[in-house]
C-alpha cells in the first residue's frame, strides 16, 4: 500500500507542480507587462500591456481558478474525514486520538465554510448590518473581522503544515513508542516536501517583511527597478498570499486521504 500511495502521491504533485508554473509565467507576464512593453518595446502576444496590469481576476479573485482549486481541496478533504470519524468508530480510540480528530475536522469545517463566506460566494445574499459595519470587505465570515480569526487561525496552519515532520522527529527522540502520535500528526513522510515547497514560497517575503526591507512599491517605471526585482524573488508578480493557501490546502487534502488510509490498515484498537 505505501508504494501504491507513493506513485499516487508523486503524480498528484508533479501535475500541480507543472499547474503552478504555467500559473508562475502567466502571472509574470501579466504582472510585468508594462516593463516588458516600456523597457523592451514588446506588445505581442505574450504582453498584457494595454489590456490591464497586476493580478489576472480569473485566477487570482474571488471565485476564480485559485479559489475554487481551493474550495473543492477543502470539499474533499472534509468528505476524507467523514470516513476517518466513521473509522473511529469501529475501532477503540482514546480520548486524546478522538480529540486530535474531532479538533482537525471542526478546524477543516471552519476553514472551509469561512472560505466561501458561508455560501455567499455562491448564492449571492447580501451582507448584514453586523457585517457590513464590521467586515473588512463586506462579507458573511468571521476572519475579516478580526486578526484574532484570521491570523492567528492562518499562523497555527502555516506551522502544522510547515513543521509537523519536524514535529514527528522530536517525538520520535523522546518517546520511540508513541507510533499513533507520529501518525496522527504526519501518516506519511511524503508530506514533509509539500512543507518545504510551502516554506520556499513564504519565507522570502515573510524575511522582507519582518525585517522591513522590502522597497517602496512604485508603478512600473522606464526602466527595470529593485521592486521590480524583490517582487520576483519574493514570488510577489503572483498574488502570493492566495498561492500559500493553495498549497496550505493541498497539505491538508493530502494529509486526509493518507491518515484515511492507513487508519483502514489499523485492525486493533488504536
Amino acid at each position: 500500500m505505501t508504494q501504491i500511495l507513493n506513485i499516487n502521491f508523486k503524480l498528484f504533485f508533479k501535475i500541480f507542480i507543472i499547474l503552478s508554473l504555467i500559473i508562475f509565467l502567466e502571472g509574470f507576464l501579466h504582472y510585468y507587462s508594462p516593463l516588458i512593453g516600456y523597457v523592451f518595446g514588446y506588445l505581442g502576444f505574450f504582453n498584457y500591456y494595454g489590456q490591464g496590469i497586476g493580478y489576472n481576476k480569473f485566477i487570482w479573485n474571488e471565485n476564480g481558478f485559485i479559489e475554487l482549486f481551493q474550495v473543492s481541496l477543502l470539499f474533499i478533504s472534509i468528505i476524507y474525514f467523514l470516513k476517518i470519524l466513521n473509522l473511529c468508530k469501529r475501532l477503540e480510540i482514546n480520548l486524546v486520538t478522538k480529540i486530535f480528530i474531532y479538533l482537525y475536522f471542526f478546524g477543516l469545517i471552519y476553514y472551509f465554510f469561512e472560505e466561501i463566506s458561508w455560501g455567499q460566494h455562491y448564492f449571492g445574499w447580501k451582507s448584514g448590518n453586523f457585517f457590513n459595519e464590521f467586515n473588512n470587505q463586506k462579507e458573511t465570515n468571521i476572519h475579516n473581522i478580526s486578526n484574532l480569526f484570521n491570523e492567528v487561525p492562518r499562523g497555527l496552519l502555516i506551522l502544522w503544515c510547515s513543521f509537523s515532520f519536524l514535529l514527528v522527529d522530536y517525538i520520535r527522540k523522546i518517546n520511540k513508542k508513541n507510533v499513533l502520535l507520529e501518525l496522527l500528526i504526519l501518516p506519511s513522510r511524503n508530506l514533509k516536501y509539500i512543507s518545504i515547497y510551502f516554506l520556499i514560497f513564504f519565507l522570502p517575503d515573510f524575511i522582507f517583511d519582518k525585517l522591513n526591507i522590502y522597497p517602496p512599491h512604485l508603478i512600473h517605471a522606464q526602466k527595470i527597478q529593485i521592486t521590480d526585482i524583490v517582487d520576483f524573488v519574493t514570488f510577489n508578480f503572483i498574488k502570493l498570499s492566495e498561492y500559500q493557501e493553495l498549497i496550505l490546502c493541498i497539505y491538508i487534502f493530502s494529509h486526509s486521504f493518507y491518515l484515511r488510509k492507513y487508519l483502514l490498515t489499523f485492525k486493533t484498537s488504536v
